[in-house]
């Protein structure tokens, strides 16, 4: 990963992180026509709402943020090249105070013996106790999810509420009975509580952006 970007200071992440936030509502806001389905529809109108609502300076801690970094950072960079859209450059600029993360299921049984170098998250928003966030708010998670060229994250299911919207054009997506959609940047994808989906990213990293709604607290589990 580059290293040439300083470390915002908390009032610029306080500013960068309000920026995303209103990047976040107008893109959850176009994206709703595209829908297909009122379940999808509802679940957006809601996270618009969760989204608008969120303060940008909640849960700051007193001392310097102590991001994280996993080995898929490598492909942070050239993420940001395939990206698309006014969310990569504010996420750009928010990198170096990013906690990564990965799910404490796969890290104690990883689902092939790449995937862990290929994926990892960044809680952006999401409870206090929770992963470390740039704020706090116990009704939402909102991060950004990063997988390596051709990294499979497979069948998966969680009780939370959940939308993507897809930074990268080259990435597939499964729900429920399939089959793999390709879907460009731009797009909202909706998955309601419990019900499996998968994602494989293409010949470039796959990024999006995540939200999460209802039971924040349990991890997906792999269904397969």
């Amino acid at each position: 990963m580059g290293q040439s970007i300083a470390h915002p200071a908390p009032l610029e992440r306080a500013a960068l992180l309000r920026r995303l936030l209103a990047a976040v509502d107008e893109a959850l806001v176009a994206a709703a026509p595209a829908a297909g389905d009122e379940g999808a529809a509802a679940a957006l109108g809601e996270f618009v709402s969760l989204v608008r609502s969120i303060d940008a300076t909640s849960g700051w801690p007193d001392g310097a943020i102590s991001p994280e970094r996993l080995p898929v950072c490598r492909f942070w960079d050239d993420a940001m090249e395939a990206g698309a859209g006014p969310l990569v450059s504010i996420l750009r600029a928010l990198e170096p105070s990013l906690a990564w993360a990965q799910n404490p299921n796969y890290r104690r049984r990883p689902p092939d013996p790449t995937f862990l170098d290929n994926y990892g998250y960044a809680v952006i928003v999401g409870p206090g106790d929770g992963p470390q966030a740039l704020a706090a708010d116990p009704r939402l998670a909102l991060g950004v999810l990063l997988l390596g060229p051709g990294a499979h994250y497979p069948l998966h299911a969680h009780p939370a509420t959940e939308i993507y919207y897809t930074l990268t054009s080259d990435g597939e997506w499964w729900k429920a009975a399939g089959p793999w959609r390709r879907e460009p940047a731009a797009t909202a994808i909706h998955h309601a509580p419990n019900v499996p989906h998968a994602t494989r990213a293409g010949a470039s990293p796959l990024l999006a952006i995540y939200l999460w709604h209802g039971d924040l607290a349990t991890h997906a589990t792999l269904t397969r």
